[in-house]
């Protein structure tokens, strides 16, 4: 009777450990640029990174994606992997981490067109775009076209939930003629000219009440993933990436350079000395000359 009551009380006590629940935080994704070909690629690649979390932290993790960023800005979560433009226009995200593709934290993009290589052969036509959300007309007006075109210069824009659907806009559907896009990401189009880099996408906490050695913990695990596919792999981060890119969002207003004049020196000598020709002693003209003879006189 003794050891069974000793039993129970272990029991007892062992109970509330074996019940207590792990912490849990919510990975989501949001990167419509990135060339991950399905909603399900997507989605496998963020529930593999939750499961890599899980594994090295203990936390209970699950992994979302969403269509758009209004959706996980709504769902509060916890960690996202969010483009690298809306990165730029939310500056109060703590950066964790920027994501590698090709090798760099930074992609070269480019305007293609069904059309040729002329730009003015755009004008009117219809572009094709991603409506990410985060400052759409300036990524296209100023980032991408460095506001030197009016914005009415093409007759249409065509928002694409995500990159691969921009592109197939133009290059299978053909209800677009052109499109931004990252420079290698299509092929069947033509190059029509070089936009810049755009940023990749970076893994931030949206929550920053977290405790720091859970943020710090999910930083170092993100770091250190290579995952598979779209994304190469993540490096610590640099905000001047995002913050230098911000400013690329905004309208540049250019202004006309003129050249500083060489200054010009008068030496003060030129001012005092005579010229040679003041001491030239004035000729008066005459008519007729007479010559007197010598020794005569006349009468």
């Amino acid at each position: 009777m003794r050891n069974q009551l000793a039993i129970l009380a272990l029991a007892a006590l062992a109970a509330p450990a074996e019940a207590q629940p792990k912490p849990k935080i919510t990975v989501a994704i949001f990167a419509p640029s990135v060339e991950f070909g399905t909603a399900t690629a997507r989605l496998a690649y963020v529930q593999a990174l939750a499961k890599a979390i899980e594994q090295n932290t203990g936390l209970a993790v699950e992994a979302q994606s969403y269509a758009n960023l209004a959706a996980l800005k709504k769902d509060n979560v916890d960690f996202a992997i969010i483009d690298g433009p809306c990165v730029a226009t939310n500056p109060g995200w703590r950066l964790l981490a920027t994501a590698i593709i090709n090798g760099a934290s930074a992609r070269p993009y480019a305007l293609y067109a069904s059309t040729g290589t002329e730009m003015q052969a755009l004008k009117g036509k219809r572009l094709a775009y991603v409506a990410a959300g985060c400052n759409d007309a300036g990524f296209i007006d100023n980032a991408m076209l460095e506001s030197e075109v009016d914005s009415a210069f093409f007759g249409a824009r065509v928002g694409k939930p995500d990159l691969t659907s921009a592109i197939a806009e133009v290059a299978s559907v053909k209800a677009a003629h052109a499109v931004f896009a990252p420079i290698g990401a299509i092929k069947g189009l033509t190059k029509v000219f070089d936009t810049g880099a755009v940023p990749n996408p970076a893994f931030v906490a949206i929550d920053t009440r977290l405790p720091a050695t859970t943020i710090n913990s999910v930083a170092s695990v993100v770091i250190g993933y290579g995952g598979a596919g779209a994304l190469g792999g993540w490096t610590r981060p640099s905000r001047d990436l995002y913050v230098t890119f911000a400013s690329r969002l905004r309208r540049l207003v250019k202004s006309a350079l003129f050249a500083t004049p060489e200054p010009v020196r008068i030496d003060a000598k030129d001012v005092l000395i005579e010229p040679p020709t003041i001491k030239d002693h004035a000729v008066l003209g005459v008519r007729q000359h007479f010559v007197r003879p010598s020794g005569d006189r006349l009468e």
